[in-house]
């Protein structure tokens, strides 16, 4: 059987954590089954290209239509359409080469007509509306608060009236295996939990001398990560320093946003992309991941437990992963908590 992988952005190992899930699958697919690789061109093509060198039958990397005022204006779902990826997933699928389709995320599911009479797998990184109903809990702003209401809207309407018939839904975890349950009953369901490659993620040799190190990663451009950088920064580093006047924050990950490059200054460093996580982790003596909003498994706190680093995260940000508060972290409910 020869699969065609629909994704979202070239699988990868330096593009976060839906980019490390989407590699792994393909590889291990690929050990399986001859695989067609569809994917959005993007950061990380290059190393993508390079280590699915010989794994795939087939890669093809598709550079989005330009984005006109037109189109901007008759965008009204949660998901856009990229012309040029959707043009080349229908040549892909009238191919009749398939027999089966993976689709990484919902995002994609427009890609998939609703006449495919192939069966259709499709990965959630992180499944329902809990990430949306977060974001406008935590918000204060007003126009803030409409603006992710009006996304929940979307998102639900899309959920409840758009799913196309799926063959199988993978899911990151057992909570979000429950959530499928509850909203979608009879769904063939599997969990595929993220994972890091514990050879290539290690503890360092030693500790390492000089001023203590609290490290927060990850992409610096999504939004959760940004309210927990600002929250981190703005908050609760200065009551930390104040206690432990040497200590440093540093905060690293690709695509740092406007307000995270502001939080640069005595004791911050915003460092951006690195093009190994290993050694930050290794320099860290705390690693804390304050995040109130988001969902889904996050990699990250993955490879801080394969680096060894001491970590403090919230409820939220451990979520799916099976630590136990006390003796594999530690769990904060709130922000003197996390201080």
């Amino acid at each position: 059987m020869r699969l065609l992988f629909l994704a979202p952005a070239p699988p990868c190992l330096s593009g976060g954590g839906g980019a490390q899930r989407m590699y792994h699958l393909v590889r291990f697919l690929a050990e399986r089954f001859p695989v067609d690789l569809v994917a959005a061109a993007g950061d990380g093509q290059e190393e993508s290209a390079r280590l699915l060198k010989g794994a795939c039958h087939e890669v093809e990397y598709v550079t989005a239509s330009p984005r006109g005022a037109m189109r901007r204006r008759l965008h009204v779902g949660p998901y856009e359409k990229d012309p040029a990826l959707a043009a080349a997933a229908s040549r892909r699928l009238a191919s009749g080469h398939y027999g089966a389709v993976q689709v990484e995320k919902p995002a994609m599911l427009p890609y998939v007509p609703r006449d495919l009479r192939l069966p259709v797998v499709l990965d959630t990184w992180a499944y329902g509306l809990a990430g949306p109903l977060r974001a406008l809990r935590q918000e204060r702003g007003v126009a803030a608060r409409i603006k992710n209401l009006m996304r929940l809207v979307r998102f639900g309407a899309y959920d409840a009236f758009c799913w196309p018939k799926t063959c199988c839904v993978l899911v990151v975890s057992e909570m979000d295996r429950a959530r499928c349950e509850r909203e979608r009953p009879g769904r063939k369901l599997l969990v595929v939990p993220n994972g890091v490659d514990c050879a290539a993620v290690t503890p360092g040799p030693s500790r390492p001398s000089g001023p203590p190190v609290v490290l927060f990663s990850g992409d610096m451009g999504f939004e959760p990560n940004v309210e927990a950088a600002e929250l981190l920064a703005g908050r609760l580093f200065p009551e930390i320093r104040r206690r432990c006047p040497d200590v440093e924050l540093r905060l690293v990950g690709r695509n740092p946003d406007a307000r995270v490059r502001r939080l640069s200054g005595p004791g911050v460093t915003v460092a951006g992309a690195v093009p190994d996580m290993v050694p930050s982790l290794r320099a860290a003596t705390v690693y804390v991941a304050p995040h109130f909003t988001g969902a889904g498994t996050r990699t990250k706190l993955l490879e801080a437990m394969a680096a060894g680093c001491a970590i403090v995260t919230t409820g939220i940000g451990i979520e799916g992963i099976e630590a136990v508060h006390g003796r594999d972290i530690v769990v904060a409910g709130d922000a003197p908590a996390l201080v």
